[in-house]
């Protein structure tokens, strides 16, 4: 007898890329993971003065083109959230959520074509440096893009859902995500069916970095045997995007072959020109990138206070992370640890199909450690107790002053006392007043803390607190 069937969707909003999944859990669990070409979505906009805007794949094949037809075209939407910028196109002005918006309605209604159902409502997988801010701007351009966001995860945590059978067993795993823009590593922590995020760290260095070094690798090569001495910063913008592009291909294909053909046209002064590279030659390109992806693991261990040898896994993700050179080390240390290497299916939808997963399931998001405020005493009144349930909201707290001040301040730390953030609330000194305390952590993962003065309302202070420790519990 089958069981009802149950469908949700992920969404994992990335630098470079944004991979969207769907899952299906009806006795069993299937994820269909949604894309252009084979690959998740760009997150590529095109803005024009006249014209309509253009988004994703046909922007990451025209961009040289667009460019010279008069589009502004911006390479990825991520880092403008939460930053307030406008961008101009003309007499047309955009802001960061506008876009954002538009873009978001231009994945929703190619994953509803593909799909047949409706996307209206997702958990988004976010990096864990994702500020407060972005967090709120993402969640206001789904929502006017018709999604609901249900909840964030962090990538990692979502990433380790994705593989949780192929996990079995494991108590301390690092997540190894190298994206199209970004490396990051988080070191997770796993009892039971909990899931705590212990530390990361994370570089700016992505797979269109590697791209860059193919690009000018097959353009030394073409120039070599063409006699011509033309660097590559002289070709036109035209030229550079096609050698990338098929750059970016030939790399996809050494993950899996010997050798990999390109074919550029017009490119210099040749019509056609057809250029090879090998594994041997592509392993030699990256290397000294990929010992900075291992300082960036070695980095995030120390920050957990752990060992390598101490992680029962490495589980890796994100584009970037299927090349064979990087497969390669990784399993080099992994043998010299005992570490099993676990490869995500389907890489760069690892963290959508995990986020998917989380919210097919529902599972509850506890705060990891106490938050409170330092008293001058030296002890420390808390706010929220470590395993508390998120979203939460404190019970209304009142605090005096006890020193001839014209400011109170507060002091906001965690379980350890670590400082997290100061704040300063204009008083009076010796009076009858307080200082009201309101606190609120919601679904963005960030506590906001409201002070107030009882002598004086519009004296006060608003806050966000981000970085805060969290654990996820399937139920």
């Amino acid at each position: 007898m089958k069981g009802r069937e149950t469908i949700a969707f992920g969404i994992d909003f990335g630098t470079a890329n944004t991979a969207v999944a769907e899952c299906h859990i009806q006795n069993g669990i299937s994820v269909i993971q949604h894309g252009e070409v084979d690959e998740p979505y760009p997150a590529l906009a095109a803005l024009h003065k006249e014209k309509a805007p253009l988004f994703g794949m046909e922007v990451k094949k025209r961009r040289s083109q667009l460019q010279e037809e008069g589009y502004t075209v911006i390479s990825s939407l991520k880092p403008l959230l939460g930053t307030g910028r406008v961008i101009q196109a003309g007499s047309r002005s955009y802001t960061a959520v506008g876009i954002a918006e538009m873009y978001l309605k231009y994945v929703r209604q190619k994953v509803e074509e593909k799909s047949g159902k409706r996307l209206t409502e997702a958990a988004a997988a976010i990096p864990a440096n994702f500020q407060p801010e972005q967090r709120r701007a993402l969640r206001e351009a789904a929502g006017r893009a018709g999604i609901k966001i249900l909840s964030f995860i962090s990538e990692a945590a979502a990433a380790y859902l994705s593989n949780w059978e192929r996990a079995s067993g494991v108590r301390k795993a690092a997540v190894f995500d190298w994206g199209g823009e970004t490396i990051d590593v988080s070191i997770l922590s796993i009892e039971g069916r909990e899931i705590q995020e212990l530390a990361s760290s994370s570089r700016r260095l992505g797979g269109r970095d590697i791209d860059e070094l193919v690009a000018r690798h097959l353009h030394r090569e073409i120039m070599r045997e063409a006699r011509i001495p033309k660097a590559y910063e002289e070709m036109s913008g035209q030229e550079r995007e096609q050698i990338l592009e098929r750059s970016e291909e030939a790399k996809k294909r050494l993950s899996a072959e010997e050798s990999a053909s390109v074919c550029l046209k017009k490119y210099g002064e040749k019509a056609v020109i057809r250029q090879s590279i090998t594994l041997d030659e592509f392993r030699e390109l990256p290397a000294g990138r990929i010992e900075e992806a291992v300082r960036v693991l070695h980095q995030a261990v120390q920050r957990a206070d752990i060992s390598l040898g101490q992680l029962d896994a490495i589980v890796m993700t994100g584009g970037s992370s299927g090349m064979q050179p990087v497969v390669q080390r990784f399993e080099t240390i992994g043998g010299a640890y005992h570490i099993p290497v676990i490869r995500s299916e389907k890489m760069q939808w690892a963290a959508a199909s995990g986020a998917a997963t989380l919210a097919s399931r529902r599972p509850t998001c506890h705060l990891r450690t106490e938050l409170g405020v330092l008293l001058s005493d030296g002890s420390v009144y808390p706010i929220f107790e470590a395993g508390q349930r998120i979203p939460c909201e404190s019970p209304p707290l009142s605090f005096g002053v006890v020193e001839d001040t014209t400011n109170a301040v507060f002091i906001l730390v965690d379980g350890s006392r670590r400082e997290l953030k100061r704040m300063a609330v204009p008083v009076k000194g010796f009076t009858a007043e307080g200082i009201r305390l309101k606190a609120a952590i919601g679904e963005d993962l960030a506590a906001h803390i409201e002070l107030r003065s009882t002598h004086a309302e519009n004296m006060g202070q608003e806050a966000y607190i981000d970085g805060l420790a969290f654990s996820y519990c399937m139920d």
